[in-house]
């Protein structure tokens, strides 16, 4: 709210209303309803430029028809109908993966590199940017976010390493395995200077990531630092020897290159705040 002079609908499945502000109003919606999201498009009918920063996804795709269903419900068929009731925006952003390239690679992946999907849902990842991309509309590529929920109701991994440090208990984390990764306060600010800067709507496709490259564990060690948590309570282990957290084979090293973000922005640097 700081950041924009708009007034901001926060509309989510089951929302928690976190904060109080005259600019700012909640509303209940499933994007799989369409009576819910006709609700939605009604509440905004009146509005004027309207901006809209979409985030629904179903992460978990994992082979089991049950759930790829809903998957496929949720990434694709919900989102091409919000696309096509909410035909009349002035500007939106929709929000894609890193998990679209799939090779190990020492040089970050540029906006315009070919991609490549690793899994299922990078392959629903590439889908939704199609149907962006035939709209007009424009996209955000993110990495892996690490940060503490704001949620009353759901924790981040970022909680679960904090709670499980101090509880005394140990946690494994790949050495070998690195990401552009960034905070989520970071993105959600970037994204708001993105969609407030006319300029920036040029560009189809915009990295978003950090300028390291950072493993899970070093990150843990951060953590732990940070909170002065036992750092012997971080365990290192090797994807080579992972029978168990992947079913599936992935890259070691899968980095965005953020020169385009911090070129619009004139940013000098963007660093995950831990």
């Amino acid at each position: 709210l700081s950041m924009t002079k708009d007034d901001v609908v926060a509309a989510d499945v089951n929302y928690v209303e976190t904060e109080q502000n005259p600019r700012l109003s909640w509303q209940n919606c499933d994007i799989t309803k369409e009576k819910d999201v006709e609700k939605l498009r009604e509440y905004l009918k009146e509005k004027n430029d309207i901006k809209v920063i979409y985030l629904p996804v179903y992460f978990n795709v994992n082979k089991n028809p049950e759930v790829d269903k809903q998957a496929w419900n949720v990434n694709i068929l919900s989102f091409a109908r919000f696309l096509d009731i909410f035909d009349k925006v002035s500007t939106f952003y929709g929000i894609s993966t890193d998990m679209l390239y799939k090779e190990d690679r020492d040089i970050p992946y540029t906006e315009h590199d070919e991609i490549t999907p690793m899994n299922d849902y990078a392959r629903h990842k590439a889908v939704e940017e199609r149907m962006l991309e035939a709209k007009g509309y424009n996209i955000v590529r993110l990495p892996v976010m690490m940060g503490p929920s704001l949620s009353l109701v759901k924790k981040h991994f970022y909680d679960d390493i904090v709670s499980n440090l101090r509880a005394g208990k140990s946690m494994e984390f790949f050495t070998d395995s690195w990401r552009s990764m960034i905070d989520f306060d970071t993105v959600s600010q970037i994204l708001v200077k993105l969609m407030e800067t006319p300029s920036a709507h040029q560009y189809p496709i915009v990295n978003i990531a950090g300028d390291e490259a950072l493993s899970k564990y070093e990150f843990a060690l951060r953590l732990a630092d940070k909170y002065g948590l036992d750092k012997n309570l971080v365990i290192p282990i090797s994807m080579d020897n992972d029978t168990k957290i992947w079913t599936e084979k992935r890259p070691k090293k899968i980095l965005l290159d953020n020169s385009l973000v911090k070129q619009i922005l004139n940013l000098k640097e963007l660093k995950i705040k831990i």
